[in-house]
């Protein structure tokens, strides 16, 4: 039986980190690559932004013409941004920034239909090092044959007996060198459902009754507030929908909360996005340790076995110029009422959610959790809240602040 499909490095000389490892792309690959880059700066996440453009074209040249030696934060202000040599970059977050939001580009690009058999150009997070990949043919487990001579003298039995273990060996052989990570730990209790997934994002307001949509106009319709969605819940979304898709796992999209019914989130996995701003992120965290609490100027994340503690809280009359710091929760656990697995990404404003939705999709960031975990944390339930630096309307990376498992 063929395994699913995988992907394999087309640049195999760049590792994770971004070192040398072996050849270059020969010329054919290097024009394939520059093709996808075409097409790439061409779509809308791309084409109306000149920073984002500059510097994924910028690394990709770079990887391209073997200097992935200079591709770090200080030379990449200099040559894309112009910034000079002795630049603070502890203050001046701007690769950083625009990094993250190319790999949320490159993320929502490869979401749109049509994208699944391309060449894929990655940049993943904590390197400036591109990586290039193409789907591979699938890979089959061999099963021995048997000569005709011989099968006369072996029963049916044994040659059975000998394919089985052949592909045992092969089974456990693949389990040994790919020991489960902290990410499949994570999703594995929501991939092991084989119901498609619902992903529920927060917004778009309340109405009071159903509008007559016959009488209205094409503008009325479009502005109505069930048809809104913020950029960076949309972001968080995109980050979501690409993640299960590259699992092979079938989701539908509903992008307001007050649209969604308790039969919706009986019928499989859910994912809820977005913290104030949906009601049913609300309700299920209610009597979680962590959740939600409204304030007079704002909001907080509430410790309810500490509820005097009043720090992780975001007041909504902040000039943006000074605001500096969001809070999140990221919630995954087995929802009593429902009796699916649920996955909650939600932060006080817009800012954390997108942080929240960056920690549960990069390995690297659940990796800091499992750090953090105890024994057979992945049959738990488990809560994990996070902070983001904002800098100029921009959320940095997130931070565990606390995790509780139960």
């Amino acid at each position: 039986m063929a395994s699913p499909r995988t992907t394999e490095p087309l640049l195999t000389r760049l590792d994770r980190r971004g070192n040398n490892k072996s050849a270059m792309p020969g010329d054919a690959e290097q024009e394939a690559i520059r093709g996808e880059l075409d097409k790439i700066l061409a779509s809308p996440a791309f084409r109306n932004s000149k920073r984002y453009s500059s510097l994924l074209k910028h690394v990709v040249e770079r990887a391209l013409e073997g200097r992935s030696d200079d591709l770090k934060e200080r030379n990449i202000g200099v040559d894309v941004f112009g910034r000079t040599s002795d630049y603070d970059t502890n203050s001046d977050h701007v690769v950083r920034s625009v990094a993250r939001e190319v790999r949320r580009g490159l993320a929502q690009y490869y979401l749109d239909d049509g994208q699944e058999d391309e060449i894929r150009i990655e940049l993943l997070p904590g390197s400036y090092v591109p990586q290039f990949r193409r789907p591979e043919a699938p890979v089959s487990v061999p099963i021995p044959l048997v000569p005709a001579e011989a099968g006369r003298r072996w029963s049916a039995a044994w040659i059975a007996g000998v394919a089985l273990a052949a592909l045992l060996v092969a089974v456990v052989g693949v389990r040994l060198l790919t020991a489960p990570s902290a990410f499949d730990r994570f999703w594995n209790p929501f991939f092991g459902s084989s119901t498609t997934a619902l992903l529920c994002v927060g917004g778009g307001g309340q109405q009071n009754a159903a509008p007559d949509i016959q009488a209205m106009s094409v503008s009325d319709f479009e502005h109505q507030p069930s048809r809104r969605m913020h950029t960076s819940d949309a972001l968080a979304l995109a980050s979501l929908a690409a993640m299960l898709q590259s699992h092979g796992k079938q989701y539908r999209i509903v992008n307001r909360a007050g649209a969604t019914s308790f039969r919706d989130l009986q019928s499989g996995p859910f994912i809820l996005i977005g913290g104030m701003n949906n009601e049913w992120t609300l309700r299920l965290t209610g009597g979680l340790r962590f959740g939600f609490e409204k304030q007079p100027n704002g909001a907080r994340v509430v410790d309810r076995q500490n509820p005097s503690k009043s720090d992780w809280s975001v007041n909504i009359s902040t000039p943006i110029s000074l605001f500096t710091r969001d809070y999140a929760i990221v919630s995954r656990m087995r929802d009593p009422q429902t009796e699916q697995p649920v996955v909650i990404v939600a932060g006080i404003g817009s800012w954390g959610t997108l942080a929240a939705g960056e920690f549960a999709t990069h390995p690297e960031f659940l990796k800091k959790l499992e750090a953090l975990a105890p024994k057979r944390w992945e049959q738990k339930n488990l809560q994990v809240v996070l902070s983001t630096d904002v800098i100029r309307g921009s959320s940095g990376p997130p931070n565990v602040l606390a995790a509780h498992f139960w």
